[in-house]
């Protein structure tokens, strides 16, 4: 997996949501405690930019659209399990378009934030 340093640590304030966009690479990082994540650039809900986000904890509203979604899973609060296969212990999800953010693995190295160029491949995160 190739990455691409988009933004210096110190330009990431704690708490907060900005864009960047370098080196071909567009995406929202944000940086809850120690740790950055990096979502994809536009709100999955109406394609909104995400630039003005706010982040209160680990969840982002978009500015304009006001759909909140998890800096750390990239999922909408509102997508839940809804069923659960008793015989493989699969989870289902409500699948609406809007019930992700792609998530893009970071890599953080002497103050650089690198991202990666494709998105996490989505899985179950269990919280």
């Amino acid at each position: 997996m190739e990455f691409v340093p988009i933004a210096r640590l110190e330009e990431i304030p704690a708490g907060e949501a900005r864009l960047f966009e370098r080196h071909g690479v567009r995406a929202l990082l944000t940086r809850v405690g120690d740790t950055v994540f990096a979502l994809q650039a536009r709100c999955p809900h109406r394609g909104c930019d995400w630039n003005g986000a706010t982040l209160d904890g680990e969840i982002l509203a978009c500015p304009r659209c006001r759909f909140r979604y998890s800096a750390r899973t990239g999922l909408n609060p509102l997508t839940t399990a809804c069923h659960v296969n008793q015989s493989t212990a699969e989870y289902h999800y409500r699948n609406f378009p809007e019930g992700r953010a792609e998530l893009y693995d970071v890599r953080v190295d002497a103050e650089t934030v690198a991202v990666a160029t494709a998105p996490r491949p989505f899985r179950k995160v269990v919280v």
